[in-house]
């Protein structure tokens, strides 16, 4: 199983997609539930729900995961300080 974060995203999900197409099992971390999250499941992806900005989201999201994919977020409000 490999975790894909951001996986309604412009990088995410095309990684999901092309992991899905070569026979990968792929778990979609997303933020919230819309159309796209559909899209992911009818793919053949399991969505899981949470915030990579809260630990235990992201701990339940890697339970069983022996890889991952880690896209981290570009919006408003959202800022890496070095």
């Amino acid at each position: 199983m490999i975790l894909i974060t951001t996986a309604n995203g412009a990088t995410g999900r095309p990684m999901v997609d092309y992991l899905l197409k070569d026979g990968f099992s792929v778990r979609a971390m997303v933020r919230k539930d819309d159309a796209r999250v559909q899209e992911l499941r009818e793919a053949g992806a399991e969505v899981v729900f949470g915030d990579l900005l809260n630990l235990r989201d992201v701990r339940a999201a890697l339970e069983g995961v022996q890889r991952a994919y880690f896209n981290y977020p570009v919006a408003d409000g959202l800022a890496v300080v070095c």
